[in-house]
């Protein structure tokens, strides 16, 4: 492990939680939906979809409400929701576009690994002031598996030139850990409000980045 994120040749950058406060779209997006629509949610709504794709999730309200939509419809519907909050209303975490440019000024290769849909990120980082950073956007579903598995970061690496090894990742999700591990890569835990993991990341990870972002922990 290098001694700052700053010895890193490349960064990989998280984008919904990390590099933008943008979670609270995605848990309200399908209750909001539904009150449009002139349904009313349960109050499991959340826990409900939590762990499902958006797909599924759609499939699930269509059983539930029962719409005439189709998955493709409702898909349609909150990704335009969604889109016009990541445009207008998502702001950036603190300290994130310091560091960014920090970085960037100083050498080190960057790119965004995020599962949110292409239009959304590139929308977000052009409305901030940061599309131009990073060189690559990387998106989860152009690989096997998740983040908690090392091909999405491997692949990420590759499309910077650089070897695993020379990479940090800066995330606040749990899981991508794993995935982080097993690609042999640095990782950096960024604290975001909706993190139920928080304890066990910031115990694990190499870098801690906290609630008030402005001290960088390093775990020796």
């Amino acid at each position: 492990m290098k001694k700052s994120v700053r010895d890193y040749r490349g960064a990989l950058f998280d984008l919904d939680g990390t590099l933008i406060d943008s979670m609270w779209i995605w848990d309200k997006l399908c209750r909001d939906w539904l009150i449009e629509k002139g349904k009313t949610p349960g109050m499991d709504l959340e826990k409900t979809i939590e762990m499902m794709t958006l797909t599924q999730s759609a499939e699930y309200v269509i059983r539930r409400f029962g719409f005439d939509y189709s998955p493709e419809e409702i898909l349609a519907q909150w990704n335009a929701a969604a889109l016009d909050r990541y445009e207008h209303a998502a702001p950036l975490k603190p300290g994130m576009a310091e560091l960014v440019r920090e970085l960037y000024e100083g050498g080190t290769k960057l790119a965004v690994v995020t599962s949110c849909f292409p239009q959304a990120c590139r929308a977000v980082l052009t409305r901030r002031g940061l599309r131009h950073y990073f060189s690559a956007l990387v998106y989860t579903g152009e690989t096997p598996g998740d983040k908690g598995e090392p091909g999405i970061w491997l692949a990420a690496a590759e499309r910077i030139g650089l070897p695993p090894e020379d990479c940090v990742v800066f995330e606040d999700l749990y899981r991508a850990l794993r995935g982080v591990r097993s690609a042999g890569m640095g990782f950096a835990a960024v604290y975001d409000k909706t993190c139920t993991d928080w304890k066990a990341m910031e115990a694990e990870a190499d870098y801690v980045y906290g609630p008030d972002f402005f001290t960088e922990l390093t775990h020796e």
